[in-house]
């Protein structure tokens, strides 16, 4: 197989077991929860850790590139979340998951930051919607897996144990194609030249900040909400957050589809006016079925955002 195109596909793989942990941990977290006697707020420590870690990992990759060679950062990354996954899966004291939390966000803002500037770079548009489409995959299938795993009466920690083991085997993959994934500052001592308006930069970041807490919180809390704010059984709530993620797969399917023949600033434009409608009913909440309509009317909605802000970020 061409280099190229192994690299790419274990990228995708990559990206698919990116959507995976938190997608997992919104629906395992009420029972982990009750099981470390922990107050549902709690969830809250452990998205920060995540997502600080994941924040830093990010706004640094350009230096992680210029000192080591990306293929290496990838390869360690999904160590990292190898061995985070299965402190999660074998903890039994909350402080150990806060812990864990942290290399897990270096993971997480190490692939994703690396994974598209790479695709941004060596690849086109249809190929960045495919790894972003691979993400809704995976954040489409945590949930299921989480869900068949509690009616089969097991532990939320076979789950994660599940992950750690698909995370050892992308590190080999990652090992395998490391040559591949040449970044142009690899091996640079200068700063890259800048060009374009700062004003535009700022708010393309601040669309960034915005959708990622958007698309975070809701991942993270729908299955509690849903359980817990709205009593729900867990099945069907396990399976509502799993549609969510769905058609988020299903609207990157899509763009990966439609490629070039899309405009991105319209397309973004429609797709946060729909997300907005998706939120709306979920906090409307008539009636269980406008609300879990609203969660996949978001989902669909959110899909585009981020892979098409990526697409735009080099402009």
């Amino acid at each position: 197989m061409d280099p190229r195109r192994r690299a790419l596909l274990v990228l995708i793989v990559g990206f698919a077991l990116l959507g995976t942990p938190g997608a997992a941990l919104g629906v395992a977290w009420p029972s982990i929860a009750a099981e470390l006697s922990r107050s549902l707020g709690d969830l809250g420590l452990l998205t920060l850790a995540t997502g600080l870690t994941y924040s830093v990992t990010s706004l640094s990759s350009g230096a992680m590139t210029q000192r080591f060679r990306a293929g290496v950062v990838l390869v360690s990354a999904a160590l990292a979340a190898s061995a985070a996954l299965v402190i999660y899966g074998g903890s039994d004291a909350f402080a150990w998951l806060v812990v864990a939390s942290v290399p897990l966000g270096f993971a997480g803002g190490a692939i994703d930051s690396i994974g598209n500037g790479y695709v941004a770079v060596r690849h086109g548009t249809r190929s960045m919607g495919a790894i972003h489409a691979a993400f809704g995959l995976g954040a489409m299938l945590a949930p299921l897996l989480m869900t068949a795993i509690d009616a089969a009466g097991a532990s939320w920690r076979v789950g994660f144990l599940v992950l750690a083991f698909g995370e050892l085997l992308l590190g080999v993959g990652f090992w395998v194609s490391r040559a591949t994934y040449r970044m142009p500052m690899e091996g640079r001592r200068d700063s890259p030249r800048r060009f374009g308006s700062r004003t535009l930069l700022g708010l393309s970041v601040t669309t960034f900040f915005i959708y990622a807490g958007v698309e975070g919180s809701t991942g993270f809390w729908a299955f509690t909400l849903l359980t817990e704010g709205q009593e729900i059984s867990s099945t069907v709530a396990g399976l509502a957050v799993a549609a969510h993620w769905g058609a988020l797969f299903a609207s990157r399917v899509l763009l990966g589809v439609m490629g070039d023949r899309v405009e991105p600033n319209a397309t973004i434009l429609v797709s946060v006016i729909v997300m907005v409608a998706g939120l709306a009913a979920l906090w409307w909440n008539p009636s269980a079925v406008v609300a879990i309509s609203g969660l996949v009317v978001a989902g669909f909605g959110s899909g585009p955002v981020f892979p098409l802000e990526v697409i735009l970020t080099p402009g």
